[in-house]
């Protein structure tokens, strides 16, 4: 009820109606004055939000403590004393997925950070031109012939390298490679100049140069260590990469699949479809090669804004598993089934929730005591989450336990095919969506 001062007339200013007391009995609007100070506009903003937090926190009470009970009243009629379920879903899986995003980086995802083995940590184009010069500096005073040979070749490559980076990424980037990494630049680099090394180190030369951003003396230096780059097979793995079972290591470039299917006799060329798949395709492996680090932290973080979309979906064929599993109850319908599912998402959000701040906090408390009670309590939550959904099942279906709990596997089951299935449409989506 607002504090404006009600007004003496007796007829609804919204849609005129007769009024028999405080609130019209046809749009429900209050017959108040309809001038307002800058003092009521305020009260009436922090009354909503009060009202909005308390209804969504003694809602929240029910969903957890009671599984199933908010289902059921809402089925009843009794709505207006709880919160929404939609006006639920939207704010309990915002906040989830506002936090969740909030602490959780798409690093965290694939272990992106983790130093490579036998000491080949990532190296920048400043600390690559410092081990050159230390290279070259360490020729002059070594005395062993052969030490100088081997200084004198590592300093070589490592020029190499460097010049590879700068004219593919120009002279100020910031990147940092590995030994691995810096390879396959220039395992790249070769195939791009050179076309492909054969198995006996000869490089063909036929193929034209298509790499402008390195000079002709690069380029000749490339062929200089293609050997090298053969024995190690290094373009030879990369010409087998396979992409959801279409071939795309063998291709260039879009241009040289192109040109190829123009080669062929029109019975055996690629559909549209398996084209434009391969386009994508193509540059996602050339992409992937070429920065491998910034191609799995886009597709993480394509993945991780997936989520929200994934179990948005699989909301409403959750319900439809429901409705198959209870299709003699009668008195149950689809709509019905979709209520009892959006709360379950809601305390599966709530609880999870919980569990990820939980894990947040002993990671930077830091204290033995603190990560032991909070593992207890994370250990409980995913229990409880376990168990959840058939508690509800039970509280609201009011079957016998025996009945609950396989409809409770079968419902665990199929759900999870589901989201297998929606998971991996999602995955290829991101794939060549990057």
């Amino acid at each position: 009820m607002s504090h404006l001062k009600e007004r003496k007339e007796k007829a609804c200013l919204n849609c005129k109606s007769d009024l028999y007391g405080r609130y019209c009995h046809v749009c429900g609007q209050e017959n108040l004055e309809p001038k307002e100070t800058v003092w009521h506009l305020i009260q009436h903003f922090f009354n909503d939000i009060t009202h909005f937090d308390g209804k969504f926190f003694s809602t929240g009470k029910y969903l957890l403590k009671k599984p199933g009970f908010l289902s059921a009243e809402y089925i009843a009629g009794r709505r207006a004393s709880y919160l929404n379920p939609i006006r639920m879903y939207v704010f309990t899986s915002a906040i989830f997925f506002l936090i969740l995003f909030s602490l959780k980086r798409p690093s965290d995802m694939v272990n992106m950070n983790v130093t490579p083995p036998d000491g080949d940590v990532r190296k920048g184009v400043a600390e690559l031109k410092k081990i050159k010069l230390r290279y070259e500096k360490d020729m002059k005073t070594e005395d062993d012939a052969d030490d100088r040979k081997e200084l004198a070749e590592n300093a070589r490559k490592l020029g190499l390298e460097i010049a590879i980076i700068k004219g593919t990424y120009g002279d100020t980037t910031a990147r940092r490679f590995t030994k691995g990494e810096r390879k396959l630049l220039l395992a790249q680099a070769l195939m791009d100049s050179s076309g492909k090394a054969g198995s006996s180190g000869k490089v063909d030369t036929s193929a034209g140069y298509r790499y402008h951003g390195i000079s002709s003396h690069l380029r000749d230096s490339i062929r200089g260590v293609a050997g090298e780059i053969a024995t190690e097979k290094i373009v030879d793995t990369t010409s087998q990469t396979t992409i959801f079972g279409i071939m795309v290591g063998q291709y260039h470039s879009v241009e040289h699949y192109d040109s190829l299917q123009k080669a062929m006799p029109d019975s055996l060329r690629d559909g549209w479809f398996t084209r434009a798949m391969t386009h994508r395709f193509i540059e996602t492996n050339l992409e992937y090669h070429r920065d491998k680090r910034r191609y799995f932290e886009h597709f993480a973080e394509n993945m991780l804004h997936s989520v929200p979309k994934i179990l948005f979906f699989s909301l409403p064929f959750f319900a439809l598993i429901l409705n198959i599993l209870y299709f003699r109850h009668k008195q149950y319908y689809y709509v019905d089934h979709g209520i009892f599912s959006i709360h379950v998402y809601c305390a599966t959000f709530i609880l999870t929730l919980g569990v990820v701040l939980l894990q947040k906090l002993y990671s930077v408390v830091g204290l033995t005591w603190f990560t032991i009670l909070a593992q207890i309590l994370i250990f409980v939550l995913i229990l409880y989450m376990m168990i959840y959904l058939y508690k509800a099942m039970r509280g609201f279906y009011r079957q016998g336990r025996g009945k609950t709990f396989l409809k409770y596997f079968i419902t665990c089951m199929l759900a999870f095919i589901v989201n297998t299935i929606l998971l991996v449409l999602f995955v290829l989506i991101s794939a060549i969506t990057i």
